[in-house]
């Protein structure tokens, strides 16, 4: 049975509409917000330009770059680094963790290895 065929009131001016609801029929949920899949990427930190907050590693794929979130998590071994620090491992292996939408990579979590970086021949 429904509550009402169709209601109707003027209330200052506004007019309002409501369509027929069927009682006891459970209604849908609003659409959730699906956050974007989290990937990870490993590759050699290129450069970090600070004022952009932008991350460059080289893969081997190649250039591969990343917009730091707020939130960013950067590590080396169990230390966590203020995010300026990025620029002065150089050469270093990384792991970026990051979240992709509308074409632009957001890194999240970043992973820095302790190991000294590789000299080439």
């Amino acid at each position: 049975m429904f509550a009402s065929a169709l209601v109707l009131a003027v209330f200052g001016g506004i007019v309002t509409t409501s369509a027929p609801v069927a009682q006891g029929v459970p209604q849908p949920k609003p659409a959730t917000i699906l956050k974007p899949a989290e990937q990870s990427v490993i590759g050699t930190i290129d450069r970090f330009e600070e004022a952009a907050r932008r991350l460059v590693l080289m893969t081997k794929e190649g250039q591969v770059a990343f917009v730091l979130a707020t939130d960013v998590v950067v590590r080396l071994g169990s230390r966590v680094l203020p995010t300026d620090a990025l620029a002065t491992h150089h050469g270093r292996r990384a792991k970026v963790r990051f979240t992709q939408a509308g074409g632009h990579r957001t890194a999240h979590w970043v992973v820095i290895s302790s190991e000294p970086p590789r000299i080439a021949n």
